[in-house]
This record gives structure tokens, C-alpha cells and sequence, in this order.
């Protein structure tokens, strides 16, 4: 039996990445053209994407052992805080208050830059292989800058514009993008030197989120001149 559920995390959990890899260029190649097909691609990465998280979560508790795996809870923890801002930056927009969730996947970010900068000292420091120092290093790094981005947000919401929030939602989400790629290279990119497979999807990506926080910035500040 527990084969069996195990057999099924695994491939369930590389059905739900290819999902992902396809429905996010859908999602942004549609972010202004067509709202309605946006958040039909988006709704479907955000339930693929979901339930990667849930089963790396699932590798890690058999794996707890293998820095790959300890690493991989880290970057599921980040994925997950990623994916509830990206959707609840919509329903502030709409007009939701700052709930409990907020603040709490704000909390659970701050104790997972906590566990990745830990785990990059440790693994220093224990003369491991270079590799997961880094990565432990820079994306704890991330999530603390995440939680900062957060508790800013947060605190002051009124400060948040309609536009803001939309700006929000689509650098998150992005991010989230960036992670489900970053986790095909890694996996299938192997001709590739280590650095280029962790970190060529990020480089690549990176400039499509400032070309759409702009784009963004842009469009609210056309409002503001017209109002």
C-alpha cells in the first residue's frame, strides 16, 4: 500500500509540474488580452502548482535525511506562501481585509528564512558539496526579503492602490513560474553546469516580472494623470 501511495506522489507530482509549465505562458501570455481565459490558466497552475507543493512536502517525510529533500521543503514553503499571496492579493483588490492567513503565511515564511539560512550554515559548515550552502543561502535569503515585502504590505494596506495589488499578484505568480521551471531544469536539464539549472530559469524570468511590474506601474500611473 504504501508503495503504491508512493508511486503515486511521485508521478502525480511530475503530471501536476508539466501542468504547471503549461498553463503558465497561457496565464501570461493572456494577462492583458483576455481576463477570462487568464484566470482560467491561472486557476488550473495554481491547483497544479498546489499539489506539487503538497507532494515535495510528501518527499521530504520520506526523504528527511537528503539534503535535496530538505532543500526541496524549503522551496515548497516559499512556493506555497507565493501561491496564497498571488490569490489573495486579488481578493484585497477586491476589497478584503488583512485576514489571519495573511500574517500567518507571513509567520511560516519567516521561520522558513530562518530553517534555510540555518541549513546553508550547517551544510557549510559540515563541509558538504558548495551546491546547497548557496542554494540554501539564496533562496533563505528570498524568503526573508518575501516577509519583509509582507509585513510592509501588510501593515500598512491602505497604502495599496487597485493597481498595486494587481502588481502584486502578477510578480508573485511569476515566481511561483519561476520555481515550477527552475524544478524542470533541475530535473531534465543534467547537460546543463548545476548553476544554470537552479539559477538560468530565474535569469531568464526575471526581466518578463519587471517587464510586467511596469507594465503595471505604467497603467496606474495613465489613471492617475487622467483622474
Amino acid at each position: 500500500m504504501l508503495d503504491i501511495l508512493s508511486a503515486f506522489s511521485l508521478y502525480s507530482h511530475i503530471v501536476a509540474g508539466s501542468v504547471t509549465l503549461l498553463s503558465g505562458p497561457v496565464a501570461i501570455c493572456y494577462n492583458f488580452k483576455d481576463p477570462r481565459n487568464h484566470r482560467m490558466a491561472g486557476k488550473i497552475f495554481y491547483y497544479a502548482m498546489l499539489w506539487v507543493v503538497i507532494s515535495s512536502f510528501i518527499g521530504f517525510l520520506k526523504h528527511p535525511d537528503q539534503p535535496f529533500f530538505q532543500f526541496l521543503l524549503g522551496i515548497a514553503v516559499l512556493v506555497l506562501a507565493g501561491l496564497l499571496r498571488g490569490v489573495r492579493s486579488i481578493f484585497l483588490m477586491k476589497g478584503s481585509q488583512v485576514s489571519r492567513l495573511d500574517w500567518g503565511y507571513t509567520l511560516l515564511l519567516a521561520l522558513n528564512a530562518v530553517y534555510m539560512l540555518s541549513m546553508s550554515a550547517w551544510h557549510g559548515m559540515n563541509g558538504d558539496n558548495v551546491v546547497f550552502p548557496i542554494l540554501f543561502g539564496v533562496f533563505g535569503l528570498n524568503s526573508f526579503i518575501d516577509v519583509r515585502l509582507n509585513w510592509k504590505t501588510f501593515s500598512r494596506p491602505e497604502k495599496m492602490k487597485g493597481l498595486d495589488w494587481m502588481r502584486l499578484h502578477s510578480m508573485t505568480m511569476l515566481g511561483a513560474f519561476i520555481a515550477s521551471t527552475t524544478a524542470f531544469t533541475v530535473n531534465a536539464a543534467h547537460f546543463l553546469p548545476w548553476w544554470a539549472q537552479w539559477f538560468g530559469p530565474t535569469l531568464l524570468l526575471v526581466p518578463v516580472q519587471i517587464y510586467f511590474g511596469r507594465k503595471i506601474r505604467s497603467l496606474g500611473n495613465k489613471v492617475k494623470s487622467v483622474a
